[in-house]
């Protein structure tokens, strides 16, 4: 290899040219970061501005002509803008599930009524972007989705999403992707394209989510909620009100609306008092096992503590330990038996 800097080739037994190398691969890592930096503060600008910046339109838009391009240079070139405008075909699709939503039907109602109507889903309606996908039928995540997305308000978001290059899909050899928070999106302040829900019906279907009064005017309150992971398959255990008490059950990524196959893994399910008795088994094995022990612990926990639930048995563990994910907490090394 021939650099200019040693007037020459690279000898890589000379000292000077390895360690001229490795200064003048400091200094191009150095200069990509910054040229990332900048693209970055860029996109956030435009996205405020309301500009489209590309990718896939969202389900129930479609792309339209919006005129010369921005940049003089390149509509001098004869490339042009773009923006979403509402797509007959599926626009109304989207408008009917936050209606559903709004009148307090479940994600996988809506996704089951999605189906049964024979409504094509995402990928179906875009083959050419999902070649990695099936297309078969719409799925709660998908719904789940669509109805946190607040592009439909009719306001550019950016930055709702970050790439991990660490976690590459060996099938497609695209990134893995985590979301963002809230406060670190850039969301235009001005309505930009035809809005396909209100800002208050948005704002209703996203409360949706809280806690709903019973028929009696009772409210059903879940102590673990969020905190109970399937041992089978690592997901978090749904909250599931059943013969009048509560409970957590996993249906290992099946849903009402996508049933899982006769070959399947069995539905897991636990009562809560029975967990918070063993929550106090494992925590204080000297002592009475009692759920009223049980809950008053889950009341002291950290953020961070988990409850592995087995069809044999239950584990308390810690994901903020040292030792790596799911560590036992502390001293509650005793993992109980059903």
């Amino acid at each position: 290899m021939w650099l200019p800097e040693v007037a020459g080739p690279v000898e890589l037994d000379d000292g000077e040219h390895r360690r001229l190398m490795r200064f003048l691969g400091a200094q191009s890592q150095r200069e990509v970061i910054r040229a990332r930096n900048r693209s970055l503060r860029s996109m956030k600008a435009q996205a405020e501005l309301g500009r489209y910046l590309g990718g896939r339109p969202p389900y129930g838009y479609m792309l339209v002509d919006a005129g010369p391009h921005p940049n003089r240079a390149d509509a001098r070139w004869g490339r042009r803008a773009w923006k979403l405008a509402p797509d007959p075909r599926t626009a109304p699709h989207v408008k009917w599930m936050f209606a559903r939503r709004v009148e307090g039907m479940s994600v996988a109602g809506i996704a089951r009524a999605l189906n049964e109507r024979g409504v094509p889903c995402p990928s179906a309606v875009d083959p050419g972007r999902n070649r990695h996908r099936a297309g078969e039928c719409w799925g709660a995540p998908t719904v789940k989705t669509i109805l946190e997305n607040p592009r439909y308000t009719g306001r550019q978001v950016w930055n709702r999403m970050a790439n991990d290059r660490d976690d590459v899909d060996l099938r497609t050899g695209r990134p893995g992707q985590y979301p963002n928070l809230p406060e670190d999106w850039a969301i235009s302040l001005d309505v930009v394209h035809t809005p396909l829900v209100g800002m208050r019906d948005f704002t209703d279907a996203q409360k949706v989510r809280a806690r709903r009064p019973n028929g009696d005017g009772g409210e059903r309150r879940y102590l673990l909620a969020g905190l109970v992971v399937c041992g089978v398959c690592d997901r978090r255990m749904d909250s599931h009100w059943v013969h009048g008490r509560p409970g957590y059950r996993c249906r290992h990524g099946h849903t009402s609306a996508r049933p899982c196959p006769p070959d399947g893994p069995t539905l897991l399910y636990w009562r809560e008092d029975r967990l918070l008795e063993h929550i106090a088994l494992v925590a204080v094995p000297d002592r009475p096992v009692c759920a009223d022990t049980g809950g008053a612990i889950v009341a002291s926990w950290v953020e961070g503590t988990r409850v592995i639930c087995g069809r044999d048995g239950v584990e308390i563990r810690d994901d903020r330990d040292e030792c790596g994910p799911w560590a036992p907490v502390g001293g509650w090394r005793r993992r109980t038996t059903a």
